[in-house]
């Protein structure tokens, strides 16, 4: 497992209690299939259309993530 994967797992993760846990499982499971853009995406839709306040740690952990799919795309 990547450390990029690690980390949107424990970005999952730390949304317990303030997101249903079916709802971040069935994101980080595209994880393991080898999608871990989707799986953050699926979990970013989530804060946003569950109005989630996150805390400023987890905002600067989506936006260390969001930055390292975009420099990860720049090379691809």
């Amino acid at each position: 497992m990547k450390a990029l994967d690690k980390r949107i797992m424990k970005l999952g993760k730390s949304l317990e209690g303030r997101l249903d846990a079916r709802l971040i499982e069935s994101a980080l499971d595209y994880i393991h299939h080898a999608e871990r853009l989707l799986a953050f995406e699926i979990l970013c839709t989530y804060v946003e259309d569950f109005d989630i306040r996150l805390t400023k740690q987890e905002s600067q952990e989506i936006s260390f993530i969001d930055k390292e799919f975009r420099t990860e795309s720049t090379f691809n």
